[in-house]
């Protein structure tokens, strides 16, 4: 172990962490503002990396470009405690999030974050709601990202951009602690050192400044992202309006949130996604919601449901013998968002696979008792190595959380869980940092 002094002064005990070190020593800062975001996240993707096993050259390639691209892509650091910009990506107002991915028929994990790029105009009459900082960070580091395509990003930020006379009626009609972010972009660090890019756009600023309901604008985005072969996501966005409409004028209408692309050329098959915040408090409702109210079918809906079971019954202590159980009432009114990953097509039946987020926060427990129960999830799903150390990792990516006390509380953010063919089942544990607590 290797003592470790953060930049305010207070002292831990620290992983060692040799790529780090190597890395901090061919590195220097030239702002404060740079020299904050990479003292308060650095440790914490170099552990992740690490304790993942990832290689020596893949954890200094991914080390050096977030250094490089990440850290001045943050904005100015925060002064007293508050944030700079304070987009409320997260709970705790941290501006940045990180995930372990794990797929059940792979021993590999892939660690993932995500941010919303910012800039010194962020939140000043320049650019007072942040439109400008996701653009000129994508378009900088499209040069040193293969594969990159901005195509559909700059098709969806059209689509959800705020004219700029109309942004003071969007900010006075924000409802109070409303997210605040209006694009957020995603990496995913395969082990082979290759980056995978996706953004996310949230809809309502543009729907409350037009008066146009987020899902229709939503849907009008995906419509239009029409192939010359033909190929379209009509069926698949006809299928998730047709369930919406029934809610229509209902105090418990699910919530149209944002949409999403892969950052890649377009293609046959190609992924978008819609995101959908709905109350989901029995496994009942999570499953009317999941399937579109049986508008979607198959062997891979069944078998994500089934998946989705048992992780609910694992969360909640139900028992399957129980025959309510599915109609009990977890945590009253809780609302999960349902992602619809759809892939175009020819015809007029959807292609959907569908991957549920639940918060964690709401679970009324420590990061501590949530990493055992990850843990014995993953046992159980045939991953003992990765249980047996899930919770020390944690604590040692978050030495100032108190995991490993059981005393800290919103590490976990949210859980997602979908199942594929390829992958089988499939879950991310999104994890704040939680860095204007730990480093302010």
């Amino acid at each position: 172990m290797a003592s470790s002094i953060t930049s305010n002064g207070v002292g831990h005990m620290a992983e060692a962490l040799p790529i780090l070190d190597e890395v901090n020593q061919e590195i220097h800062s030239d702002t404060e503002d740079r020299a904050f975001w990479w003292e308060a996240i650095s440790g914490t993707l170099a552990t992740l990396l690490q304790a993942n096993q990832y290689s020596d050259e893949a954890q200094r390639h991914y080390l050096h470009w977030f250094y490089k691209w990440v850290s001045p892509a943050l904005g100015p650091r925060p002064i007293n405690g508050k944030p700079y910009y304070a987009s409320r990506l997260t709970r705790d107002l941290s501006p940045f999030e990180f995930s372990i991915n794990w797929r059940e028929k792979s021993r590999e994990r892939i660690i993932r974050f995500d941010f919303e790029p910012s800039t010194k105009q962020a939140g000043t009459a320049t650019d007072p709601i942040n439109q400008l900082g996701a653009k000129e960070f994508m378009n900088t580091i499209s040069n040193d990202v293969p594969g990159l395509d901005l195509t559909r990003f700059n098709q969806f930020l059209e689509a959800t951009n705020v004219p700029s006379d109309g942004v003071d009626d969007a900010i006075a009609k924000l409802p109070p602690n409303f997210p605040r972010f209006r694009v957020v972009v995603a990496f995913d660090l395969e082990h082979s050192g290759n980056l995978m890019v996706k953004s996310y756009f949230m809809a309502h600023w543009r729907a409350l400044q037009g008066g146009i309901p987020a899902k229709t604008m939503i849907s009008d985005a995906v419509r239009a992202c029409k192939g010359p072969d033909g190929l379209s996501y009509d069926g698949s966005m006809d299928a998730i309006m047709s369930y919406l409409s029934t809610f229509e004028g209902q105090q418990d209408e699910p919530v149209a949130w944002f949409l999403s692309n892969d950052c890649i050329a377009d293609t046959p098959g190609m992924r978008l996604k819609v995101y959908i915040l709905a109350e989901a408090d029995s496994l009942t409702k999570l499953n009317e919601v999941y399937t579109l109210g049986g508008r979607l079918k198959g062997a891979h809906i069944t078998a994500s449901l089934e998946g989705i079971r048992e992780l609910w019954y694992h969360l909640f202590g139900l028992s399957g013998s129980d025959q309510t159980s599915n109609d009990k009432v977890c945590i009253d009114k809780m609302k999960c968002v349902f992602v619809y990953e759809m892939r175009s097509t020819h015809g007029s039946e959807p292609d959907i696979n569908v991957k549920i987020d639940i918060p964690m926060w709401q679970l009324g427990k420590s990061d501590g008792q949530l990493s055992e129960m990850m843990a014995s999830w993953f046992e159980r799903h045939g991953h003992p190595d990765f249980a047996a150390r899930y919770k020390s990792d944690l604590n040692k990516a978050f030495p100032k959380h108190g995991i490993t006390e059981n005393k800290g509380v919103g590490t976990h953010t949210f859980m997602s869980i979908k199942h594929t063919p390829k992958t089988g089942l499939y879950m991310a544990m999104y994890l704040s940092p939680k860095i204007l607590e730990v480093y302010s």
